[in-house]
């Protein structure tokens, strides 16, 4: 749930606060060990793990002499299992991926403890949620107390030490992996699923991070429009203000000094540029940059691919088929509080009744509240058009490669996003928090999709729920031109080679031992 409120925030923080830090010093030629080795290290929520099981699982089936070693939380396991038969299936002489449960709180958790919870999270666009976000800015950096953060830390460092990989291949926010591969100077390399714009802002040339971009969270449009350029420059600075005094932050920091971490959740810096960085930054579905640094590699959707939809559950795969079907998925963290599931059964209903479309629907509640509530559902329900399931038998890409999404109906998740560019179809976003509504303003801009409920934001509407996804399906001139725009773009995309395998062949090179 919290996922999407960190991963750009962070990234594009970092960049804005690396135009007012000094550059790293020089440093030692990082260590390599044995070589054809790989050591992932990940959190488990999706958001942030997603690149990295996508690239493991196409190491294994385009690099099968490579052994891949995979450290994260227990969750992660029957996942990575499952990658391991798939590539197996594809690369007789693919091996299993070496599991290694890490112990401690997983990100998620370590959240939670904080306090964190849906009604905090979500928070409205631009100046009206500025402060919601920044207030709590320095927790969400790194959730882990001292000794957290230590457990994990100390984990880490074992394993490098056992294993001894040719590279690491970290994600940026587990913190205590980062810090334990850095202060044995291990060869690594960072995937992302961010974009350009949300990482390398401070790259870019003559303050146009202030001017031309859409700050995080503001969801301008690009380039932002004068009208909005004081409000861009103002966000952007309270980013960095709420960055750089943190003392919660500074107290831990300090803390883990003492216990021998050399530099502790350097947020700042992140990004080095001797390690290599992948993103999954999409030409037609990004936001363009001037300049991208030499170590970057932009390798477009990074994504999980398993068994065909037919394969995974032939019978819903079976249902999808039967005629032009919206998929309603907003992401793996999210569940409806009461305000927000009125308002999306009355926006099906509206949709099932004026139209001809089937709708499946990931549906989970978020506190009590009476079934009666899901009542209207019910005619819709017995005829067929309508499934509910609390979680999806297919994994979301192999439902949208079937062609019988016609829409894609998300929070603006970079996952759901590229899945979505991915697969040729149009999406209807309804963005939340932070960087979610840039994601939501870029699929206007690009033409693929539709901001639902973007005068209430965060609130939702029926009417502009129904409105939006109807004017993606009604087969009318919008409908017709988002169709053939996105479709367009899922062509090129898939006529290409596949974000995973650049992901994997740039990992690969790295464990191959010079």
């Amino acid at each position: 749930m919290f996922l999407r409120l960190l991963l750009v925030a962070g990234a594009i923080i970092a960049a804005l606060v690396a135009l007012f830090i000094p550059g790293s010093p020089e440093r030692e030629p990082y260590v390599q060990g044995r070589n054809k080795t790989a050591l992932f290290i990940s959190n488990i929520e999706h958001g942030l793990s997603n690149v990295h099981v996508a690239t493991a699982s196409a190491l294994l089936e385009g690099y099968p002499d490579i052994e891949v070693h995979f450290a994260s939380f227990a969750k992660l396991r029957s996942k990575l299992a499952r990658v391991s038969a798939f590539a197996q299936a594809k690369t007789p002489a693919a091996k299993d991926i070496i599991f290694y449960e890490l112990n401690g709180l997983s990100f998620y958790e370590a959240v939670l403890l904080l306090g964190g919870d849906l009604e905090k999270t979500i928070c409205p666009p631009g100046i009206a949620g500025i402060d919601q976000f920044t207030n709590s800015l320095q927790d969400w950096i790194s959730p882990w107390s001292a000794d957290e953060h230590m457990v994990i830390y100390d984990q880490i460092g074992a394993l490098i030490d056992e294993i001894d990989p040719a590279v690491v291949v970290l994600e940026t926010f587990l913190r205590p992996a980062l810090d334990s591969t850095r202060d044995k100077n291990r060869m690594h390399a960072i995937i992302s699923p961010n974009t350009l714009v949300d990482n390398f802002l401070g790259d870019q040339p003559y303050g146009s991070m202030f001017w031309k971009y859409p700050a995080l969270s503001s969801g301008f449009d690009f380039p932002v429009p004068y009208r909005n350029m004081l409000e861009n420059i103002y966000l952007n600075f309270r980013f960095i203000y709420a960055a750089m005094l943190t003392p919660n932050l500074s107290a831990k920091k300090a803390e883990l000094r003492t216990r021998g971490v050399k530099d502790p959740i350097n947020f700042l810096k992140m990004h080095r540029p001797d390690v290599p960085w992948i993103t999954m930054n999409t030409e037609g579905a990004s936001i363009p940059v001037d300049v991208v640094p030499t170590n970057v590699t932009c390798a477009g959707p990074i994504l999980l691919s398993v068994a065909p939809a037919s394969e995974q559950d032939p019978e819903l795969a079976g249902w999808v088929s039967r005629g032009p079907t919206v998929l309603i998925n907003l992401g793996s963290g999210f569940s409806y509080p009461i305000n927000y599931v009125r308002p999306m059964v009355e926006a099906v209903v509206d949709v099932l009744t004026k139209t001809h479309v089937q709708v499946l629907w990931k549906f989970n509640k978020y506190g009590e509240y009476s079934d009666d509530e899901l009542a209207p559902l019910k005619p819709f329900l017995e005829s067929g058009r309508l499934r509910l399931s609390n979680w999806l038998p297919i994994d979301v890409l192999s439902l949208l490669e079937t062609g019988h999404i016609v829409a894609s109906v998300h929070h603006g998740g970079s996952n759901c996003f590229h899945e979505a560019v991915s697969a040729g179809v149009p999406h209807v976003i309804l963005p939340l928090w932070v960087d979610l509504y840039n994601f939501a303003a870029l699929s206007e801009t690009a033409g693929i999709g539709v901001w639902g409920c973007r005068d209430t934001s965060p609130t939702w509407t029926a009417d502009g729920i129904s409105s939006a996804i109807i004017k993606v399906v009604d087969g009318g001139e919008a409908s017709i031109s988002l169709r053939e725009k996105s479709r367009s773009l899922g062509d090129k995309l898939r006529a290409g080679e596949k974000g995973r395998d650049i992901s994997a062949r740039e990992i690969a090179k790295l464990a191959y031992v010079k």
